[in-house]
C-alpha cells in the first residue's frame, strides 16, 4: 500500500466506520442524552466523563481533556500509526486502497470483490427473465420494491455454473470465490454454484458491503436455508440480520425487536418496525447478545410460537438478561412467527402483543412445569443461574425478589444459590485474568504517544501547540541557528473569546451566521484558533462544521481537544448576544494590547528623539477613540 493517500479516500474510510461502533468494540458505551458515554479508556476514573457524539462523529473526555475522531480513537487506544490506523478501518468497512508499490485500487481482501460482484450478479438475475419465479414469491410474501432494494433482495438462478461463469467473466478468480463461499470445490476438481434457484438475502455489514449470504429454497426443496460458511470476513457468532439499517432507530428508541429469520425482519421493517434484527443462521450467541447492548437497553424477543420457537426464544432472552438487558418476550399463538403474524393481522396486532409481552422470569415461569415442587425448584435453579451472570447488583436483587414472588420461595433461600453460584463463578474465572486493553492502553502512558503522521495531500494550517493543551513549541531559530523573536503572547481574553467564537461556527445554524456577520477570518490572531476559523470559512453555510473531517493527526492532540471540546460546548437558542459579547471582548482586547504596544514604543521614541514619535502618538489617540467607541457600543 502506498505511503500517501488521497483525502476523499481517507475522507470516505472516516466516513464509513461509525465512531460509536468502533469505540463500541473496545469499552463499554450507554447512552447519555445525545450522547454516549462511558469510562474513558486514557486515564483511571470512577465516574464516567468520555463522551462519544455519533451525530459529529467525535469524542471527547472532560476528565483528561483527550478528543478526536475515528482515526484519533484507533491511533491512539491501539498505538498505531496513521496508515495502520487507517489500514484497519479500510477492512473494517471493506474500502480498497491503493496497492503497495502501485497507483492503482484493489480490494485489501478479495473476498470482498467476490462477494459484491456476486450481490450485483444475484439482483441483477432477480430482475431478469429467470428472475420471474422469485418475484412472483417476493409478491405473494407481500415484500415492496424499497425493502427488496433496501435490503438488496436478489436470486440465485438453477444451474451448477451460472455465477461462476459471471465471475470469470468479471475477472474474478474460482479460488476467490471457494474462499468466499460463494463455490464448491468438486471431490474430482472443478467447482460448482453454492446458491442455485434460491432467493438470496445478502448478509450486511458496516458500510453496506456484503460479508455472506443467505438463500431459501422455493417449494419443498431441502434445505430450506442455506447460509455461507464462515469466512476471513462472515462470523456468523457475530452478525445480526438487519442491524445495518436498524442501527440508528435502535439507539433512538434504545429498544430493539429480535426475530429469527430474514423474512421476520423484512416484514417488520416494512410494517414500520425499522429496529428488528435477526440472529439469522444460528441461535443467538453471546457475542450477538454483547452487539445488542451496545446500541438497546431493552429487547423484544419475538420468536416461532412453536415448542422450537419457545425454547429458541428462552436461550435467547436467558443470553441479554445476563448482560443487565431489559427483556420482554412477545408470546405469538401457535403456528404463527413475526412474518406470518403481522401480514395477517397487521402492524397494530402486533404492536398489541409486544405490548402485552412478559418479562422474563414471568415468561420463564408461564412456560415451564412450575406446579409441583420439584418443577419450582428446577425453575429457581434455573432462573438463579442466569441472574448470577449479571454483573449490575441492583438489577440482579430485584429479579431475585421477582424469582422468589413468582415461585412462592423465601427471599433468603433465594438468595443464597445466588451467593453459592456467584461463588462458583468467580472460582471459575482465570487466575491473573488480563483485565483488557483499555488498561493496557494506561499503563502504557495514555495518549498522545508518538505515531505515523498523515501523509496525504491536504496541507495543515494549525499549529500543534496552543490552548488545546499541547505543550508551547519552543521559540522559532533562523537556518544559522540563532534565536528570532518569538511571537507575542496572545491575551487570555482575546484567546478565550476567540474560541468562543469558534464554537459558535462549529455549531453551524445562527450561530454561525451571527459570528460571519460581524467578524472577519484575519481579526483571529491565536493560534490553533486562526488556521481552524480559516478551514471553516472557506465553506460558508448554515450547517454545522464537519469537525471530524477537521481533526488532522499531524496538528497533534491539542487541536483535536480544543475541537471537541467546543464541538460539544452547550450553547444557548440565541446565540447573537454571546457573539456580540465575544466580538466586543476579543477587539477590546486586542486594541488594549495593542495600545501597550504603542506606548512602549512612544517610550522608547521620546528617547530616542525618534522622528516617528508623532505618528505613534496618533496612533495612540486613534486606538483610544476606538477603545471608548467600542465600550460604549455595550
Amino acid at each position: 500500500m502506498s505511503g500517501r493517500l488521497p483525502d476523499e479516500l481517507i475522507d470516505r474510510i472516516r466516513e464509513s466506520n461509525d465512531i460509536v461502533d468502533v469505540i463500541s468494540e473496545r469499552i463499554p458505551l450507554k447512552r447519555a442524552g445525545v450522547n454516549y458515554k462511558g469510562r474513558c479508556p486514557f486515564h483511571q476514573e470512577k465516574t464516567p466523563s468520555f463522551n462519544v457524539n455519533p451525530e459529529r462523529q467525535i469524542y471527547h473526555c472532560f476528565g483528561c481533556g483527550v478528543g478526536g475522531n475515528v482515526i484519533t480513537f484507533l491511533m491512539e487506544y491501539e498505538k498505531l500509526g496513521f496508515i495502520d490506523a487507517i489500514r484497519e478501518l479500510a477492512q473494517r468497512a471493506g474500502i480498497a486502497l491503493p496497492e503497495r508499490g502501485s497507483g492503482r485500487s484493489a480490494e485489501d481482501d478479495p473476498v470482498f470483490a467476490a462477494n459484491q460482484m456476486a450481490v450485483e450478479f444475484f439482483r441483477s438475475s432477480l430482475k431478469g427473465a429467470s428472475g420471474a419465479p422469485a418475484r412472483e414469491y417476493i409478491k405473494d410474501r407481500g415484500l415492496d420494491s424499497e425493502v427488496v432494494a433496501e435490503f438488496a433482495i436478489g436470486y440465485a438462478p438453477p444451474g451448477w455454473d451460472n455465477l461462476l461463469k459471471h465471475a470469470r467473466a468479471s475477472g474474478v478468480k474460482e479460488s476467490v470465490l471457494i474462499e468466499a463461499g460463494l463455490a464448491i470445490a468438486r471431490e474430482g476438481g472443478g467447482q460448482y454454484d453454492r446458491f442455485r434457484d434460491r432467493l438470496i438475502f445478502p448478509l450486511l455489514a458496516a458500510a453496506g458491503k456484503a460479508v455472506g449470504f443467505g438463500g431459501r429454497a422455493f417449494g419443498d426443496a431441502e434445505p430450506k436455508y442455506l447460509n455461507s460458511p464462515e469466512t476471513r470476513v462472515y462470523r456468523k457468532s457475530y452478525y445480526l440480520y438487519g442491524l445495518n439499517q436498524a442501527r440508528q432507530s435502535i439507539r433512538m428508541t434504545r429498544e430493539a425487536i429480535l426475530v429469527e429469520g430474514y423474512m421476520d425482519v423484512l416484514s417488520l421493517v416494512q410494517a414500520g418496525f425499522k429496529n428488528a434484527i435477526a440472529s439469522a443462521g444460528t441461535a443467538l450467541t453471546r457475542e450477538q447478545a454483547k452487539i445488542i447492548d451496545r446500541y438497546a437497553d431493552k429487547v423484544f424477543v419475538a420468536y416461532d410460537g412453536d415448542d422450537a420457537g419457545l425454547s429458541a426464544a428462552t436461550r435467547a432472552a436467558e443470553a441479554l438478561v445476563e448482560l443487565g438487558l431489559k427483556v420482554r418476550v412477545a408470546l405469538l399463538p401457535d403456528g404463527n412467527d413475526p412474518d406470518s403474524y403481522v401480514r395477517k393481522h397487521g402492524a397494530d396486532a402486533l404492536r398489541e402483543a409486544l405490548a402485552s409481552s412478559q418479562d422474563f422470569i414471568d415468561f420463564f415461569v408461564s412456560t415451564n412445569a412450575t406446579d409441583t415442587a420439584d418443577g419450582r425448584e428446577q425453575a429457581a435453579r434455573a432462573l438463579i443461574e442466569t441472574v448470577s451472570h449479571v454483573a449490575d447488583p441492583i438489577k440482579a436483587d430485584l429479579m431475585l425478589e421477582k424469582v422468589a414472588e413468582a415461585l412462592s420461595l423465601r427471599h433468603g433461600a433465594v438468595v443464597r444459590l445466588y451467593e453459592a453460584k456467584r461463588a462458583e463463578l468467580k472460582s471459575r474465572r482465570p487466575r491473573g485474568e488480563r483485565r483488557g486493553r483499555a488498561q493496557d492502553s494506561r499503563s502504557a502512558g495514555g495518549p498522545g504517544g508518538p505515531g505515523t503522521a498523515r501523509t496525504g495531500t491536504r496541507a495543515s494550517t494549525v499549529g500543534a501547540g496552543g490552548p488545546g493543551g499541547a505543550e508551547d513549541p519552543p521559540p522559532p531559530t533562523d537556518p544559522q541557528g540563532d534565536d528570532v523573536e518569538a511571537p507575542r503572547e496572545v491575551p487570555a481574553l482575546v484567546r478565550s473569546a476567540e474560541e468562543g467564537l469558534l464554537a459558535l461556527l462549529l455549531a453551524g445554524g445562527g450561530h454561525a451566521e451571527c459570528v460571519r456577520a460581524v467578524a472577519r477570518p484575519d481579526e483571529f490572531i491565536s493560534d490553533p484558533v486562526r488556521g481552524l476559523v480559516a478551514r471553516i470559512w472557506e465553506t460558508p453555510g448554515r450547517a454545522a462544521a464537519d469537525v471530524s473531517a477537521l481533526i488532522e493527526p499531524e496538528d497533534g492532540p491539542g487541536v483535536a481537544k480544543l475541537l471537541t471540546e467546543l464541538a460539544m460546548r452547550e450553547l444557548p437558542e440565541d446565540g447573537g448576544r454571546l457573539c456580540d459579547d465575544y466580538i466586543r471582548t476579543m477587539r477590546r482586547a486586542q486594541i488594549e494590547e495593542e495600545i501597550r504596544v504603542v506606548e512602549e514604543e512612544i517610550r522608547a521614541a521620546e528617547l530616542t528623539d525618534d522622528g516617528a514619535l508623532m505618528a505613534r502618538v496618533e496612533r495612540r489617540l486613534e486606538l483610544a477613540r476606538k477603545l471608548e467607541e467600542l465600550s460604549g457600543g455595550r
